[in-house]
């Protein structure tokens, strides 16, 4: 019997496509409805970057760069309050100033002793009030020690001033490529620091296979760059990478392991350069291509010029704090035993400072600026030598030796054979009478020798023409204990060794020298005329303080006028620098707002890109709520249907 066929309930397939599409429709609102209920809780319009990575990208960039401007706009505001607080200190210092200044011009003429020993108790307090307000702090940090800023940069010592900071200014970086400063040094203020003792000596120190390269001037100045050379025995040839090299030592390690055993490198005897040997034939040594390697290294020698045996070029190394001083003048030494002394004028006496026991450069620097004379001794900037600075205030800073050599093998002797005599006496040289005889030295037999010194430029200039002149009856020569020029009367008289000025141009060239005066023996020991001071803020308030405390009126009124003058400079000086704080915090200022507008922007577009409308938002959520209360509404009457009318 064949099976009954069923009709198609048209119907009920309509029912059921209606019941999934309700489905769809409510699960479809729940998620919007959702994801708006997030975005309404957190204020975003992206829950997770999936839900649209172009625009999650770009929110990434936008934030980086964001938090990048508001890093710069936090160092322009640390900055700015810093600048800030040094423009109120110097307003102050002005005031301070131009009130010596005018309490100096009050005293010229006008008041006796005791108002000027008055007045001079003032200059006093205001040195103090200066050495505080030099003090000043800003968030912890000395204004104006430099990067030394955690040590407070001024103390009164030794009847001075001491400065203890650092000369270098503090920066911050304001953009991608833009440093700026934002610090005053006390220099630029206080005028704390002298011109420095030049070190007039190369220590130039041998190197040594635990030498760095980067210590190394190499022999075109130039440093050592880096690459591969090509090094040939006459027989053989091979290309020697150096690229990898740090010491002296790598170098010659690499080129002895990577050319044939006859062929040998090594420090040569001079210590000042490398040394190529070969036991069978010439020695060349070539580029690489463009390099340089070969030539910085003093070893370029691609003709063979010198044969088996390559020496090279002096690689001028530099001095380090940790060079020994056994390397030093070419590996011949220096006089340390013997020591050297310091003299600054406000100084205690003190013992000679003792070099004995320096192994290291760095050991004679702490042995300097530890013996308590007010100076500060560093390497120059070119790695040579060695430089020192008076930071003392108000004093006169004297390096002589104490019977050896120290001080001129170190180069620092203030007042050496090479000094120009137009740098004695502050800048002020000598004043010799062209034409004629300046000095005459009279010796112990009664012989007389008359000394021109027309054509002296230097210290040594001088000592020549006396002993020139005084046929070893009488030697000049410097200080062996301390410095100056020293006569020596070598003629067993017994009168007196004496010094005159004979010529008569209106100078007092034998005090220039510092050899006026007799000698009560046979050696008349003259003065430094060389002494080297801070010509700064402290040490002309000294001056006119001491000025203030001389007891003849005509002396003191002359000395009160100058030290007024100088004062005025320096009043004129302080000014300029505070326009120039002025100008910067200005600038940075300027430089915020446009960081600000930028920054502005940036949140504004973000924000466009990131955050919800909240008023649109709240309308969709009704909109998808009433849509899903109509769909299960809707999904109620479909489940609410009877048989019959589904059958219908």
């Amino acid at each position: 019997m064949p099976s009954a066929v069923r009709p198609t309930n048209v119907a009920r397939v309509s029912m059921l496509i209606q019941s999934d599409l309700l489905l769809n429709n409510v699960r479809t609102n729940s998620v919007d409805l959702l994801k708006v209920q997030n975005q309404l809780s957190t204020g975003l319009k992206l829950g997770r970057p999936s839900d649209s990575p172009t625009d999650a990208t770009t929110i990434m960039n936008l934030d980086s760069t964001i938090e990048q401007q508001q890093q710069y706009l936090a160092n322009i505001s640390y900055a700015g309050s810093y600048l800030n607080t040094t423009d109120s200190v110097l307003g102050q210092v002005v005031d301070l100033v131009r009130e010596a200044y005018n309490l100096a011009s009050d005293s010229i003429g006008t008041t006796g002793r005791a108002g000027r020993q008055s007045n001079a108790v003032i200059i006093d307090q205001i040195i103090e009030e200066l050495i505080s307000l030099g003090n000043t702090t800003h968030q912890g940090s000395y204004i104006f020690a430099g990067q030394n800023s955690t040590v407070a940069p001024f103390s009164a010592a030794q009847g001075g001033v001491q400065f203890w900071g650092h000369q270098t200014e503090l920066q911050t970086r304001i953009s991608n490529d833009t440093l700026t400063n934002f610090s005053i040094e006390g220099q630029d203020i206080f005028g704390v620091l002298s011109s420095q003792v030049v070190g007039i000596a190369d220590l130039n120190p041998d190197i040594a296979e635990d030498t760095l390269l980067s210590d190394l001037n190499g022999a075109l100045g130039e440093g050592i760059r880096r690459g591969s050379i090509v090094i040939s025995d006459g027989t053989s040839t091979s290309t020697v990478d150096l690229g990898d090299c740090v010491t002296v030592g790598d170098v010659i390690r690499k080129i002895n392991s990577g050319t044939p055993a006859t062929t040998t490198a090594s420090i040569a005897a001079d210590g000042s350069s490398l040394q190529i040997v070969s036991a069978v034939g010439t020695v060349t040594v070539r580029e690489v291509g463009t390099g340089f390697t070969a030539r910085d290294l003093g070893i370029w020698d691609p003709a063979g010029t010198g044969g088996n045996t390559l020496t090279g070029q002096d690689v001028d190394a530099r001095l380090t704090p940790a060079t020994s001083v056994t390397v030093l003048a070419g590996g011949a030494g220096i006089d340390l035993a013997s020591g050297l002394v310091i003299r600054n004028s406000l100084a205690q006496p003190i013992d000679p400072i003792d070099l004995s026991s320096a192994a290291t450069v760095q050991d004679i620097l702490n042995a300097i600026n530890l013996a308590g004379v007010g100076v500060r001794a560093e390497l120059n900037a070119d790695g040579t030598g060695i430089n020192i600075f008076n930071q003392l205030s108000g004093s006169e800073m004297s390096i002589g030796e104490n019977g050896g050599t120290t001080a001129a093998d170190l180069g620092i002797r203030s007042m050496a054979g090479s000094t120009r005599l137009s740098s004695l006496n502050g800048g002020a040289g000598i004043h010799p009478q062209a034409g004629v005889a300046d000095l005459r030295i009279t010796d112990q037999l009664g012989t007389s020798y008359d000394i021109n010194l027309d054509a002296a430029v230097t210290v040594q200039d001088v000592l020549d023409a006396i002993n020139a002149a005084a046929g070893g009856a009488v030697t000049a020569s410097l200080a062996s204990v301390g410095n100056g020029i020293v006569l020596t009367d070598h003629t067993g008289g017994a009168g007196t060794l004496a010094v005159t000025r004979i010529n008569d141009n209106g100078y007092f060239i034998d005090e220039e020298l510092g050899l006026q005066g007799t000698a009560g023996g046979n050696v008349l020991a003259g003065s430094d005329v060389n002494p080297i001071r801070p010509e700064g803020l402290f040490s002309h308030l000294i001056a006119l303080r001491d000025a203030l405390l001389l007891e003849d009126d005509n002396l003191a009124n002359a000395a009160i006028t100058q030290a007024a003058e100088t004062v005025k400079a320096d009043e004129e000086n302080i000014v300029n620098v505070y326009g120039r704080v002025g100008a910067q915090a200005k600038a940075l200022e300027d430089r915020k707002l446009r960081i600000e507008d930028t920054v502005s922007a940036m949140e504004i577009l973000r924000s466009d890109i990131r955050d919800i409308d909240y008023t649109e938002a709240i309308t969709r959520y009704q909109n998808l709520y009433t849509a899903l209360q109509a769909n299960l509404m809707t999904g109620s009457q479909l489940s609410s249907l009877s048989l019959l009318d589904f059958l219908q």
